[in-house]
């Protein structure tokens, strides 16, 4: 749940910059990806967990998305407008965090963005980490 957690929170720039088509390609990317490492959805019914399925845990996964857009959106929007002026906020290949983000949203590597990110959350020193764009603090 906490892994769960992080990986929803390393995604939410990815998602901010997405169009409403890709938003759900993201939400599918990141349930695939837990499932694939053996994680479950699960929900408590009469004191018994059971797996509610993709197509609520795509929704849960949206709506965990989409907690606090709006403050991303308008970072995200600072940060280029200070990256235009000063080239300052510059990422490893020389281009700002919106620009990295449309990459990965048009090349449609969602799947493996977030295998890769995952992957850097159980084993940050694995040579499978993935260089994420810098963000300003992430959940415990």
């Amino acid at each position: 749940n906490v892994t769960y957690r992080k990986l929803v929170f390393l995604n939410k720039e990815l998602y901010a910059t997405s169009s409403k088509f890709d938003k759900l390609k993201i939400s599918k990317a990141i349930v695939r990806a837990v499932r694939e490492k053996g994680g479950h959805f699960l929900e408590m019914k009469d004191k018994l967990y059971f797996d509610i399925g993709d197509k609520r845990a795509w929704d849960k996964t949206s709506q965990a998305l989409r907690e606090g857009q709006t403050e991303i959106r308008k970072r995200l929007e600072q940060e280029e407008a200070r990256w235009k002026e000063s080239k300052s906020s510059l990422q490893s290949d020389g281009s700002s965090k919106v620009a990295q983000y449309k990459q990965i949203i048009s090349d449609h590597r969602f799947l493996d963005y977030s295998k890769q990110v995952l992957e850097s959350l159980y084993n940050p020193s694995s040579s499978a980490a993935v260089n994420l764009p810098t963000t300003e603090s992430t959940p415990g």
